[in-house]
């Protein structure tokens, strides 16, 4: 049970693959290593890999090394993505970018056929002026690449612009489940004083770089924000923050 993925901000590839096969190779349980989304662990029972369900979803949506490479991440997006769908609120993702990470969250969480939107944000597009850096697929044809990969669902609204103007066009009253990944602490902090006041009791709030110290700008910023309404961050070991509205 290995899995060995993509990592990030590695300067020398050869000298760290030649650590990691050292260190595996020193484990009484060599058997059971992960390596990958800059996290090293053994000795686990890595139950997602084992997930037939989750394991299929992902080899059908993941097209690229990266998203491979994240699915410990989105193992948890799913799973608090189908705690969130009993809820009877709408999803919102707020940096769809190709729309894969929603398309996996569609499909394990349970929101077909519940009678709930999910609402996908992103400018799709990157003219360099940004904050946050370009993703290899970001142009002109993503938009529409993106809004053909939904088209079979009248329920998930595909929403170009930049974050949080864009909610003009259309946000949810009642959020049951956000997802929050734009890599920028201004247009992130504009989302969540909108999505904050929106979520449920019970609804879930899944911050995808908050524990990542290339983007401790947006913990810094959002720490804040989140105790005005008395909640708190938990930080994960693959980088993401989870926030819980109590009832």
């Amino acid at each position: 049970m290995n899995f060995k993925g993509a990592n990030f901000n590695v300067a020398h590839p050869q000298l760290f693959d030649h650590s990691m096969e050292g260190i595996r190779k020193s484990l009484s349980t060599p058997d059971h290593f992960f390596c990958s989304d800059n996290i090293i662990t053994w000795n686990r029972n890595l139950s997602f890999l084992q997930n037939k369900s989750f394991m299929e979803c992902v080899q059908r949506n993941s097209n690229t090394v990266v998203e491979r490479a994240i699915m410990w991440r989105t193992y948890i997006l799913c799973y608090f993505a189908k705690f969130a769908a009993r809820l009877g609120g709408d999803f919102v993702e707020v940096g769809a970018y190709k729309g894969n990470t929603a398309n996996i969250i569609l499909e394990q969480s349970g929101l077909i056929g519940s009678g709930n939107s999910y609402y996908l944000y992103d400018a799709f597009e990157h003219t360099g002026k940004e904050l946050n850096h370009a993703m290899p697929e970001h142009g002109a044809e993503l938009y529409g690449k993106v809004r053909d990969r939904f088209a079979r669902y009248d329920f998930v609204k595909v929403i170009k612009g930049y974050v949080p103007d864009s909610f003009q066009h259309g946000f949810p009253e009642r959020i049951a489940f956000a997802h929050v990944d734009l890599n920028q602490a201004p247009a992130e902090v504009g989302a969540l004083k909108r999505i904050i006041p929106a979520l449920l009791p019970g609804g879930v709030i899944v911050l995808d770089d908050y524990g990542w110290w290339g983007y401790h700008e947006q913990k810094e910023a959002e720490d804040p924000l989140f105790a005005e309404h008395g909640l708190e961050v938990l930080e994960l070991p693959t980088g993401q923050g989870i926030v819980l509205n109590h009832p």
